[in-house]
């Protein structure tokens, strides 16, 4: 029989490719769920033209992962917010990663690649990442990370002509991916590995071409790792652990998943957070443990080198995730399935010797037998893990029944629920505003339990009980979230609109005043500008909201609704040629006003100005241009005519003159005796042509 399904095998990389499919199918049923929003259906980038270059900005998506978000770009472009085709994409490249896994494998000339791609291939423990469209970075760095792999081992044995353009694909590849994730520095030393293990001399040749790899690796990990504390914000007592407490958690950690690995009974999506004690001789079984293998795997080297190579395989994959690096979703667990998608090969890989090393006694066909049992077991948890993924609150409730103690859990289901009483309250269904704001306010109470010093806590149990009309426990609630973070711009908004629903103006605009002061530049401190313009207006302090105004252009100079606003303001204070002014930019503007209805409003008023100003040629077209397009928006309204037909006659055109005549007449005949008149004393006014 062939060596046990042997990795000259063609067709492997497509079995198993088909494997992965199958196991994963389920998937491209899955929704929208946490984070989907920040990376595609709200995230502004997806439908700003110059998306895709902007994705290689620093600081205009929520990680720098560049090619992930240039990618996301395309596909918005294409296929829009349908989540069916994101969950493709990330499918098909898992599929293709288990074929790449496989020819990698081949190329090490290791028995049983097959087996190995395989498990990787249908391994619940990769439902999270297939399944999160977030984590297409995950799928496409490992993608390109494999790919990077396959060529360098090309590169080897390439002929002298074609040795650098082998290498310098191979050494693009690994950049895609490193701007796809940063995960992928586990490339570099699993080169060395993959040398070693071909017992291939550690010449200069080999050294400068891997050097390369570990600088650009090393510059992307402490790059992410930097934009982890300043722009992400892993930062904070949950992230202040010694050394002592990383090395026992990186221990913890690497257990955890070959645990996790070889009995994947349940995929949690949110797993218990590690309670770490440097005291505990227990917690430290997992470390002592990993020193004594690396240890034995030295001791072993000059007569086999799988041991120590295996093991410093499984350390480079999973290092980014070990917790020598903060990163935000420590916040909730030191683990999750997507930390771990890298180290599932060699996870496959030491499953599949420890079977193969158990049942050593076994025919060939009975342990083929055993492996593609295993492959087959696989397959149902998978599609059982992929359940949850169906919509965000499917999640949320699975993943608090499955960890009670996950507070971001309860923190989701209440901010879900609170969005689901906004919509009742814009239905008119009060009813449904009190179910939804009563279990709101229950899941947060019980994320409050768990997570007493977290704000979003205390501003879901303000918003579920200003909902229910509990004004003062939710102001209550309110001055706790700003306590807890005294630096978030939006706890100061949240606080101000609840002010005024209590008609206490004055306070509810010192809130306003201080959202604006932390959320410079950003939309906070635009709505909060805008809240201030209203209250202003409200209280007739017009100088005020005219300020508002100004101070929003200054931030945004194309920014159509604070122009439109500063037009209106300054005309009704007698400023006419400076609102005729900013009503025109917000009009030409190319970002346009917020909707068609503030459009229309802003044309009448600008041509209301225009047909009583002197205009030069230039916005005499300009003008005669707005008239003719509003006149097309409103079905020929008689006022848009009239405006259109006043702008005509102060150009010159004194034959229009009748028709606006006659536009006067059919007024007042009709009853519309106000319009009427103010036809007629502009004909008064302009007996002539006046420019």
């Amino acid at each position: 029989m062939m060596d046990f399904l042997a990795h000259t095998h063609r067709r492997s990389p497509l079995v198993v490719a088909v494997l992965a499919l199958t196991a994963h199918l389920l998937s491209l049923g899955s929704g929208w769920i946490w984070d989907d929003d920040s990376y595609v259906t709200a995230n502004p980038l997806m439908s700003s033209e110059s998306g895709f270059v902007d994705a290689f900005l620093p600081n205009t998506t929520p990680q720098y992962y560049p090619l992930v978000f240039g990618g996301l770009w395309i596909q918005y472009a294409i296929s829009g917010s349908d989540p069916l085709a994101y969950h493709l994409v990330n499918l098909l490249m898992h599929a293709t990663n288990a074929a790449l896994l496989c020819i990698v494998l081949t190329q090490l000339r290791v028995k049983h690649a097959f087996w190995i791609a395989a498990i990787f291939a249908v391994h619940p423990m990769g439902v999270e990442t297939v399944a999160w469209v977030t984590e297409r970075k995950n799928v496409q760095s490992m993608l390109f990370a494999l790919a990077s792999i396959s060529v360098y081992l090309r590169y080897l044995d390439a002929s002298r002509d074609r040795v650098l353009g082998t290498w310098l694909v191979s050494f693009f590849l690994f950049v895609c991916a490193l701007l796809s994730k940063t995960t992928a520095i586990f490339v570099p030393p699993c080169l060395v590995l993959a040398l070693l293990w071909m017992h291939r001399p550690m010449n200069r040749k080999i050294v400068v071409s891997v050097a390369p790899f570990f600088i650009a690796g090393i510059a992307s990990g402490l790059f992410t790792a930097h934009v982890e504390r300043t722009v992400v914000g892993a930062v904070g007592d949950e992230f202040m652990l010694t050394w002592l407490e990383r090395l026992q958690l990186a221990g913890r950690t690497a257990a955890f998943y070959v645990a996790r690995f070889a009995f994947p009974a349940e995929q949690i999506f949110i797993y218990p957070r590690f309670t770490l004690d440097v005291r505990s001789v227990l917690d430290w079984i997992p470390f002592l443990c990993g020193v004594a293998i690396l240890a034995w795997g030295l001791l072993q080297w000059k007569r086999r080198r799988a041991p120590l190579v295996l093991t410093l395989w499984y350390g480079a994959a999973l290092f980014p995730a070990l917790g020598f690096f903060d990163v935000w979703p420590f916040r909730y667990s030191f683990v999750a399935d997507h930390f771990a998608y890298a180290a599932m090969p060699i996870l496959a890989f030491l499953l599949v010797l420890l079977i193969v090393g158990v049942f050593a006694s076994w025919r060939d066909n009975a342990r083929i037998a055993m492996l593609g049992g295993i492959v087959l077991l696989l397959i149902p948890l998978s599609w059982r893990a992929t359940a949850k993924y169906d919509d965000e609150e499917t999640l949320w409730v699975t993943t608090a029944a499955q960890n009670p103690s996950a507070w971001i859990a309860h923190n989701n289901l209440a901010m879900i629920q609170l969005g689901y009483a906004e919509q009742r309250q814009a239905e008119g269904d009060f009813t449904g505003v009190r179910t939804a704001a009563e279990i709101a306010l229950d899941a947060a109470q019980k994320a409050g339990a768990l997570k007493p010093d977290e704000f979003t806590n205390a501003v879901n149990r303000s918003e579920a009980l200003r909902l229910l009309g509990r004004h003062d426990e939710a102001l209550l609630e309110a001055d706790r979230a700003c306590e807890l973070a005294p630096l978030r711009a939006e706890v100061h908004w949240l606080r101000a609109r609840l002010l005024e629903q209590m008609g206490r103006i004055d306070e509810a605009r010192v809130s306003l005043s201080r959202c604006a002061e932390l959320g410079k530049g950003s939309r906070d401190e635009r709505r909060a500008r805008l809240d201030l313009m209203r209250l202003a207006i409200a209280a007739g302090d017009t100088s005020a909201a005219i300020h508002e105004c100004r101070v929003l252009i200054e931030r945004t100079p194309d920014d159509a609704d604070a122009l439109a606003n500063l037009g209106s303001l300054l005309a009704a204070t007698g400023e006419f040629a400076e609102g005729r002014a900013a009503l025109r930019r917000a009009l030409l503007s190319e970002r346009g006003l917020a909707s068609e209805q503030a459009a229309i409003k802003t044309a009448v008023r600008y041509l209301t100005l225009a047909i009583e100003a002197s205009l030069d040629a230039r916005e005499g077209e300009e003008a005669v241009t707005i008239a003719n397009s509003l006149l097309a928006r409103t079905n020929g309204d008689p006022s848009v005519r009239y405006l259109l037909l006043a702008l005509r006659f102060r150009g010159g055109e004194l034959l229009v003159r009748s028709e606006i005549e006659s536009l006067a007449r059919e007024a007042r005949a009709a009853g519309a005796t106000e319009f009427a008149d103010r036809v007629d004393a502009f004909l008064r006014a302009n007996p002539s042509q006046t420019r």
